[in-house]
């Protein structure tokens, strides 16, 4: 009865030690890994580089596209100074941008600048407007820019020229418009042709001068020409 306890006893610790032992093997493969792992690690990071399964391939090279955005361009007197010509100003002189009549062989005046009556309703006239038939060439009075060419509320069909120093003349109610914007133009050249657009009772060109914004009697100007 003795023996047999002896020989179970033996038996039990027999068992229990393969155990420990078998743990013991399985923890120090698990360190050994890790210290595998770690020790790969420092070395290939100091060559720049490290291979993981896990890991996901980046592609080294990345190509970007940027669009830039256009510079937006102002237009003014600068601007298209510096494209049709090195000088700031079109005359040397402050009225040296009038040098002929808009209409050379008509000259008679329909309605003056300033204060008149139209459809029974008194009102303020912005220009001088100068009798004649339909299709009558218009003239440039000076050379300058074509700033405008096309339809104004009241004008019509006008064409703008800036002259350079602060001067604007506009040209309005015409039947055929030939000058183009950012076109340049000497004095005395065909812009237009007189005729009957916009608020307009009979064929005539609606003759305006500009001063630095503000308008001003055509007149005026008009009778400094020889």
């Amino acid at each position: 009865m003795h023996l047999k306890r002896i020989v179970f006893a033996i038996t039990v610790a027999v068992s229990a030690t393969s155990l420990a032992f078998a743990d013991l093997v399985q923890v120090n493969t698990t360190q050994n890994n890790s210290s595998d792992r770690l020790e790969q690690l420092t070395r290939t990071l100091a060559q720049g580089s490290y291979t993981e399964a896990e890991d996901v391939d980046v592609p080294a090279n990345t190509q970007i596209s940027v669009k830039l955005r256009e510079k937006s361009v102002e237009l003014n007197n600068d601007s298209i100074a510096k494209k049709y010509n090195s000088n700031a100003t079109y005359s040397s002189t402050a009225y040296s941008w009038l040098v002929t009549h808009p209409l050379p062989d008509m000259k008679r005046v329909s309605s003056n600048y300033g204060g008149r009556t139209m459809g029974g309703r008194a009102e303020n006239h912005s220009g001088l407007d100068l009798s004649a038939p339909s299709g009558t060439p218009i003239y440039a009075t000076g050379p300058g820019i074509v700033t405008k060419s096309g339809w104004g509320t009241g004008y019509g069909q006008y064409v703008e020229i800036n002259h350079g120093n602060g001067y604007l003349t506009r040209y309005a109610h015409a039947s055929r418009l030939i000058a183009r914007v950012g076109e340049r133009v000497k004095a005395g050249a065909h812009i237009a042709d007189v005729g009957c657009t916009g608020r307009c009772t009979g064929p005539h060109l609606h003759y305006e001068v500009v001063k630095d914004g503000q308008r001003k009697n055509p007149s005026t100007y008009l009778a400094m020409l020889p």
